[in-house]
């Protein structure tokens, strides 16, 4: 009904604006999940606003999405764990439908609603349109189950075509010559002849997954978010066949129908996803792209033979001398001598000076797990007060040069440090520890990058937290953070 009308019957109705940037992200988080059970998903909905009938049917609206179901096994499960999954986000009213066409799939989810508004059978239990019965199952459906504009709807209405069975039993040329293209795509649709959905060929030789996006993205954040949920499907597909990926085939169809494709080569076959979303991520952070992205594709280009149970190579159950010697030795050949180093404890009293990266003669013993930063260094007084009761000892990380931030203070101390244009809350500080630089040596000031004068240094945890060290040059009263404790 009219806004105006509907505030007659309630002064108090609050009227949302139809907000077509939250529905789009709404949408995209539902087609991520859904990929856990297909790998190609496309939403059906747009991001305008719709009409009061198309609201009352469903048809066109933005809850709608196409699952290709071929080749999934049992479809009754897989429908049922479709309306599982939206259930789970927090749509319990989903339905689903199965058939081999988009409008037939959409009509047995339609009958479903219609039956369930007559209890006749809940909501949630999917319609199974039989293979080739596309055509029966939609002739006693309304012709309003289509999306035809009023001067169409209204002709068809008049002429007593009420039924889709009664519009497919008309033929074809003679719908074209009265109705024109508009009533012929009817016609396609009311004997089951749909291309809508993900109904384009597969090659199943090749694993993949493909998502429509449902509208124009053009920043990398929420096709990260997919991509995430599409290699954890692309994933189990690989561990299912036995494959690793050697090679994958990146393509993402942009909003002027273009393709831009890029392949990603992980260092070694694996079909972890986490491996292959840190490559997969790198080409996406770096790419130009002309156009928003409207699809993406995900293709295992080149595959190989799983060689068993993949791990982390530097964990101690992991740990085997030669194959950590052979993998070294590969990073050496490609990236040069001092591509590998290890952390070197050294005896110094400054932060910077507790210890030095120094490359790598051997591969480590195999159990014993190597620190990945330099540890030991000197650190400030009572350090261990500001961790949980039972943390492990924590690795200092050092920046490459001090970085220059800004702190506040209260009348307690330190209140917050903005570092990158971004304010952190301190929670908990210790301090000041008073330290001055290598005076007795002639350089320095060169080895400090510092003014030759006392600094004092400071703990302190973020509410994030995060555990920094902090340091204020005693002359200038610059404050500057050294790094942190991981």
């Amino acid at each position: 009904m009219a806004l105006t009308e509907a505030r007659a019957l309630a002064a108090d109705l609050l009227a949302l604006p139809w907000d077509a940037e939250r529905i789009a992200r709404a949408a995209l988080a539902v087609t991520t999940a859904l990929l856990a059970a297909s790998p190609r998903v496309s939403w059906a909905g747009g991001g305008e606003p719709l009409p009061s009938w198309r609201l009352a049917t469903g048809w066109g609206g933005a809850g709608i999405w196409w699952v290709d179901a071929a080749g999934l096994g049992n479809e009754a499960k897989l429908a049922e764990r479709l309306a599982a999954i939206a259930g789970g986000l927090g749509y319990g009213s989903a339905r689903a439908g199965v058939a081999g066409s988009a409008i037939a799939a959409y009509a047995a989810t339609y009958g479903g609603r219609r039956a369930a508004r007559a209890r006749e059978r809940p909501a949630a239990r999917p319609r199974i349109v039989p293979p080739g019965g596309d055509a029966a199952y939609l002739a006693p459906f309304p012709v309003t189950l289509l999306d035809l504009d009023d001067d169409l709807a209204g002709t068809l209405r008049s002429l007593g075509l009420v039924r889709l069975g009664q519009l497919a039993a008309l033929a074809a040329d003679e719908v074209e010559a009265r109705f024109g293209p508009e009533g012929l795509a009817a016609h396609r649709l009311a004997r089951g002849l749909d291309t809508r959905g993900p109904t384009t060929p597969r090659d199943d030789a090749l694993p993949g997954v493909e998502v429509e996006l449902g509208g124009p993205v053009a920043t990398a954040e929420p096709l990260l978010f997919v991509l995430r949920g599409a290699l954890a499907s692309l994933s189990d597909t690989l561990r299912t066949r036995g494959l690793a990926a050697r090679e994958l085939a990146l393509a993402l169809r942009l909003d002027d129908g273009s393709l831009a494709a890029r392949a990603v080569r992980p260092a070694r076959p694996t079909s972890r996803p986490d491996a292959l979303f840190d490559h997969c991520r790198l080409a996406l952070e770096t790419w130009q792209l002309q156009e928003p992205a409207v699809a993406l594709t995900l293709t295992a280009a080149v595959t190989v033979p799983a060689s068993g149970e993949q791990g982390d190579l530097l964990a101690p159950r992991w740990a085997d001398p030669a194959a950590l010697a052979a993998a070294l030795e590969r990073i050496r050949g490609s990236e040069g001598a001092d591509a590998v180093a290890v952390p070197q404890a050294r005896d110094g009293h400054l932060p910077a000076d507790g210890g030095a990266w120094v490359a790598a003669t051997e591969a480590p013993a195999p159990g014993r797990a190597e620190p990945r930063s330099a540890v030991e260094p000197g650190t400030p007084t009572r350090r261990e007060d500001l961790r949980p009761a039972g943390e492990l000892t924590a690795a200092l990380r050092l920046l490459p040069a001090a970085a220059p931030v800004h702190v506040r203070l209260a009348r307690l101390g330190l209140a917050a440090v903005k570092h990158r244009d971004a304010w952190h809350d301190v929670v908990a500080w210790c301090g000041p520890e008073r330290l001055a630089p290598r005076w007795w040596r002639p350089d320095a000031a060169a080895t400090a990058g510092a003014p030759a004068g006392p600094r004092d240094y400071y703990t302190a945890r973020t509410a994030d937290g995060a555990l920094w060290l902090l340091r204020r040059d005693a002359p200038s009263h610059q404050w500057f953070v050294e790094g942190w404790w991981d």
